[in-house]
């Protein structure tokens, strides 16, 4: 097993991002074909694309994940006082 090493640190940020986005959007485009397409594409990467792209999947999870917590927190909070829809 090899071991893991983080992503080359002479890329510049901005590369590594659009490389992150480019390999996230080649697999989304591949899912839609099927997991044998998806699997078939990974499998083209380079194993620096592949960190960098689950560095940047990641990072849309972690947004996404707290997005949705502060979206419930305000629907939770707006419901609060109300009675529920058609009980008067």
């Amino acid at each position: 097993m090899n071991p893991v090493s983080s992503p080359n640190p002479s890329v510049p940020d901005e590369a590594r991002t659009e490389i992150g986005v480019r390999v996230a959007d080649a697999l989304a485009d591949a899912v839609a074909h099927g997991p044998y397409a998806a699997i078939r594409t990974a499998r083209s990467l380079t194993d620096e694309e592949l960190r960098l792209g689950l560095d940047f999947v990641s990072t849309v999870l972690e947004v996404a994940s707290s997005s949705a917590r502060a979206m419930a927190s305000v629907l939770a909070e707006r419901g609060e006082g109300r009675s529920p829809a058609g009980i008067h």
